[in-house]
């Protein structure tokens, strides 16, 4: 068994958020890979006055550890790609069923209200009103 407390700390990735670094780190960990985490730049001190940092947190791994946890990482950034592109046509087709649905309800309602866009009387109303505006400027 490798000692976890012995090899050169490496750099795995930079990740921009907190709870990005938190899951990766928890994947990293069930597979028994020691790993830790440093804000970068100033971050550490943005995340205690603001509470978050726009720096982004690096993940570090020992040496003897990096190419399996570059081989998980790789899946998972692979998975999370597939799963996107997975549901990204559904997820456009949903869009697409509730615009339809949005605008057959307001065409209900404004159809229960008694407006429709043929006889509705705010263009007439608005156009009276620029007129006598105008007249009373004119005079």
């Amino acid at each position: 068994m490798k000692n976890a407390y012995t090899g050169k700390l490496v750099a795995l990735t930079n990740l921009q958020t907190q709870m990005e670094a938190e899951m990766v780190m928890d994947i990293l960990q069930q597979e028994g890979i020691a790993v830790m985490t440093k804000d970068e730049g100033t971050g550490g001190y943005m995340k205690i006055y603001m509470g978050f940092s726009i720096y982004g947190e690096t993940l570090y791994v020992y040496d003897y550890d990096y190419p399996r946890a570059k081989e998980i990482l790789m899946a998972l950034q692979q998975n999370s790609e597939a799963a996107i592109h997975a549901e990204q046509a559904e997820a456009f087709a949903d869009a697409d069923d509730f615009d339809a649905y949005e605008v057959e309800q307001i065409e209900k309602r404004e159809e229960e209200a008694g407006i429709t866009k043929k006889n509705s009387p705010v263009p007439l109303i608005a156009v009276i009103l620029l007129l006598l505006f105008l007249f009373t400027i004119m005079r």
